[in-house]
């Protein structure tokens, strides 16, 4: 399998578990004039997903023991899984002239990790 074939695999793989991992719920029940203005997160999962599979192909480039490499993989891998489960459920009973804004910050805050650890690869590895 050639590495282009390996990168789109695990692309998708990636963003299909970050995709299911996401959720939001919201419940209304006899309520009036409620607004939800909800952020698409689609692009930053999608962000995440293409940063984390650039760094496990550099790994894998980087480091020339195979073992080690799918080690060191496999615990940036569990890692990210832990990091980006988010299940929201809202609730909204008997309300009337609400408005409620979700927005999610820790997938930013997750792509700026993984983005410092890419830059810190790409210095040790002499090619930044």
């Amino acid at each position: 399998m050639s590495i282009e074939e390996s990168a789109e695999i695990l692309y998708t793989q990636l963003l299909n578990e970050l995709i299911s991992n996401y959720d939001d719920f919201i419940e209304i029940k006899d309520s009036e004039n409620v607004t939800i203005h909800k952020t698409d997160v689609t692009a930053a999962l999608s962000l995440q997903a293409t940063v984390t599979t650039i760094i496990t192909l550099l790994i894998q480039i980087l480091v020339t023991d195979d073992e080690l490499a799918a080690d060191i993989t496999d615990q940036l891998l569990s890692t990210q899984q832990m990091e980006v489960q988010k299940k929201t459920v809202i609730q909204i009973i008997n309300c009337y002239n609400i408005t409620i804004t979700l927005s999610d910050a820790s997938i930013m805050n997750s792509v700026q990790i993984l983005t410092q650890t890419l830059n810190v690869l790409l210095v040790e590895a002499g090619i930044l």
